[in-house]
Formats: C-alpha cells, sequence, structure tokens
C-alpha cells in the first residue's frame, strides 16, 4: 500500500480508494493534502480496458461469445481491477496536470 509522501504513514486500502475516488485527501496521521499520481490514472484505465479488449476479440473470433457473457466478464474485471487498484498507486504532495 502506498505511504504519505510527508511523515511516511501507511495508508489503508479503504483510505486509498476514497482517495482514488475524490482525486485528493489528507493524509490521515499529518493531515498534509494527498494526490494519486497522474500516471497511475492511465495505468489504471489501461489495465481495465486492455484485457477486456483482447479477451473479447480473441473470443469472438473463435468462438460465438455473447453479450450478456461480455457484460458479466467486463462486469468481473471492473471489480477485480477495483479491488486491486489501491496495490498499484502512488501518492504525491503536489497535484501534477497530465
Amino acid at each position: 500500500m502506498p505511504h504519505c509522501q510527508n511523515c511516511g504513514f501507511k495508508w489503508s486500502w479503504s483510505d486509498m480508494i476514497k482517495v482514488a475516488l475524490k482525486g485528493n485527501m489528507p493524509c490521515p496521521n499529518c493531515q498534509k493534502d494527498q494526490y494519486v499520481k497522474s500516471g497511475r490514472n492511465f495505468f489504471g484505465a489501461f489495465l481495465v480496458v486492455m484485457p477486456f479488449v483482447l479477451l473479447y476479440s480473441y473470443l469472438t473470433s473463435d468462438f460465438g461469445f455473447s453479450w450478456p457473457l461480455a457484460i458479466t466478464a467486463f462486469a468481473f474485471i471492473m471489480t477485480l481491477s477495483t479491488v486491486m487498484g489501491p496495490f498499484f498507486y502512488r501518492l504525491s504532495n503536489t497535484k501534477k496536470r497530465i
């Protein structure tokens, strides 16, 4: 899990979900604002979208793959990325533009 750039406090999984949704959040220990590094947003989107696109294109080309199954697979990948995402985030003291 990520650590605060000011005091080194290790953030919890639930706090990282909150900071990912809000964009920034004060550290629970030192109260300094922390931001998710901007490059991680692209990386997170890449982790979510690319496996779905590759899996869907493979399954539609070789097998009879239906839309309900595709939606179920996408929901599974979204859930997995939400659960695993906070482990890949990095925090920063400053908000940086992409």
